[in-house]
């Protein structure tokens, strides 16, 4: 507003000051053009005087009448430049005004026909305005007829208008003045506004829109803004909606995910990244060298930068929990000018464990059917060679050949049922049961074994007991081969104790023994197939080593827990929960 108003200001002042100029030599030259023509009437009618026969004092009364008809000075000169009559001169003094031969108007109208001069007169002292013509034709110059006007009067004409000029510029500004200040008032308003709408853009809000009033530029420019509002809002919308697909992605793969710079600044990962490498976040500003200090994998990412193509590398990492990781290195953007490189780790850790279960596994059938089958092989041979073997010796062999086909027998029916559970699901055979029935039964069945083996097989059961959804061979299963473990490694001697306890959600079954007790480093594996604390002695005891193995398997399929409470010295015990109905 103020800016407007000072070019306002200047631009009206320049239009006085050009205006006052040209308004002053316009009026000038209407002066003149009117004084002129005033000159040549009465020059014409001074043409019919005798100059030269009238007396000084006649023709000073003349130029008085004629100068108090024109409201101006009159001279009347002759040739030689002496003053004959002045209107503003009494005759008597007319014989002491200088010549006027030299006057600069009277030159010019005697050599061109018309004079005109501006000075400080001599004779009446004033500011004057000089108007003069030859008196004559071109041929005579008999004399000079001159008028003289007074400058104060152009100057008090050129002063009104000067004033008038000055006073319809000091309307105009006004009028300006609250033009411009209601015009810039409504349009300070929009541009406001528009200022709104644009921090609001700025914040994130791009549905914000701007009134349109009218069609001049600031509606233009509102309208260019809502269009730009409305194209931003949808290219955020897609943006953001690939940013959430993108996160989804990331955040639901089980890979972890790095990007990085070419240097191997960190950009972006995702939460199983973090969780591969042990961590519950990524601290930003940080490279992937600090992170993963695995030289494999940094000779791997340089080299994948330097020869511009993917690379892939398995890793045992140090650093990640010793987890067995296969990383695949790629480049983004072109492959000659790469803008950063993403790389993708699997753990495979659980791939290797497997993989290494499945060597151990082979290597223990083997070595299991490796001993029977060598015995086997051995009496069997003993047998077919010595003809003359006496029955008895006969005898023992063929026992011994039965119990090695049994414990082969016992192994293939373990690996069987083994099978069946990792393979099958549970499906109609499952029912309600009372766990403590189970318990029971399975007792009694070893009731000659505790008076054989001198052990003695305690019950702690309640009355009653919700019933658990299961499969009741199953359970039964379970149930025996710990109790049948207690007996064969736990017990010594001494008693085995079943008790069941029922909780909010589970019923839980414990199987005691009073034995030696399992070390705390083999207790995380007792539940692994053919692992044995004591091997020798689980040969000689008929073990299989897939009992537990089998019962961890079946407790699972059930959507129960299992597991061991041991200390050398104090016996163990094995329980397992299943859930109620």
């Amino acid at each position: 507003m103020a800016t407007q108003m000072a070019i306002s200001a200047v631009v009206l002042l320049f239009m006085v000051i050009y205006l006052s100029a040209r308004l002053e030599t316009y009026f000038e030259s209407r002066f003149e053009n009117r004084w002129r023509r005033e000159l040549a009437l009465a020059r014409d009618y001074a043409r019919t005087l005798d100059l030269e026969h009238l007396s000084t004092g006649q023709v000073d009364a003349w130029a008085d009448r004629v100068g108090e008809i024109l409201a101006m000075r009159v001279t009347l000169i002759d040739s030689s430049g002496r003053v004959l009559g002045d209107s503003q001169v009494d005759s008597s003094r007319l014989l002491a005004v200088e010549n006027h031969r030299d006057r600069p108007e009277v030159r010019q109208a005697l050599s061109e026909g018309y004079g005109k001069n501006r000075r400080v007169s001599t004779t009446v002292n004033r500011d004057l305005f000089y108007f003069a013509m030859p008196l004559g034709d071109k041929t005579e110059r008999r004399g000079v007829m001159r008028v003289a006007v007074p400058a104060r009067e152009i100057k008090a004409a050129l002063a009104q208008i000067h004033m008038l000029i000055w006073w319809g510029s000091a309307v105009g500004f006004g009028l300006i003045l609250v033009v411009g200040f209601l015009v810039s008032k409504s349009i300070v308003k929009r541009l406001q506004e528009i200022v709104e709408a644009g921090k609001r853009m700025a914040q994130g809000d791009f549905s914000s829109r701007i009134a349109i009033n009218g069609s001049d530029e600031v509606s233009d420019l509102s309208r260019s803004l809502n269009q730009m509002g409305d194209e931003l809002q949808t290219y955020i919308q897609q943006v953001t909606q690939e940013r959430d697909q993108l996160q989804t992605i990331l955040t639901s793969m089980i890979e972890g995910v790095v990007v990085t710079d070419l240097r191997g600044q960190v950009i972006l990962t995702n939460p199983a990244f973090a969780k591969i490498l042990g961590l519950e976040k990524i601290a930003g500003n940080q490279s992937l060298q600090e992170l993963f200090h695995e030289p494999r994998f940094l000779l791997a990412f340089d080299e994948a930068v330097e020869q511009k193509h993917d690379v892939s590398v398995s890793i045992e990492s140090r650093n990640a929990s010793g987890k067995y990781l296969k990383a695949y290195i790629g480049l983004l953007g072109s492959s000659q000018h790469p803008s950063g490189v993403v790389t993708v780790f699997h753990d495979v850790t659980k791939l290797e464990h497997l993989e290494k279960v499945r060597r151990d596994f082979v290597a223990n059938v083997s070595h299991e059917l490796r001993t029977p089958l060598t015995a086997i092989k051995g009496y069997v041979e003993t047998l077919l060679d010595a003809s003359n073997l006496k029955q008895e010796r006969a005898k023992d062999f063929l026992t011994t050949v039965l119990r090695h086909t049994n414990r082969m027998a016992r192994l293939v029916d373990d690996l069987l049922n083994l099978a069946k559970l990792e393979s099958t699901q549970i499906g109609e055979e499952m029912q309600e049961v009372d766990v403590t029935e189970c318990v029971r039964r399975v007792a009694d069945n070893f009731s000659n074994i505790q008076v054989n083996m001198g052990l003695e097989l305690k019950l702690d059961l309640p009355k009653t007991v919700t019933p658990v959804k299961c499969v009741v061979a199953e359970i039964e299963m379970v149930i025996e081969n710990l109790i049948d473990n207690a007996f064969k490694y736990g017990a010594e001697g001494k008693i085995v104790a079943v008790t069941v306890r029922e909780s909010a959600d589970e019923v839980q079954v414990n199987v005691t023994d009073q034995g030696s007790g399992i070390p705390a480093e083999h207790q995380p594996r007792v539940f692994e197939r053919f692992y044995r604390v004591d091997k020798a002695r689980s040969r000689k005891l008929g073990g299989t080593g897939l009992g537990l193995s089998i019962v961890k398997h079946s407790i699972q399929r059930h959507k129960g827990r299992i597991w061991l409470d041991s200390k050398v010295g104090r016996g163990s015990t094995f329980s397992f929960a299943l859930p109620k109905i």
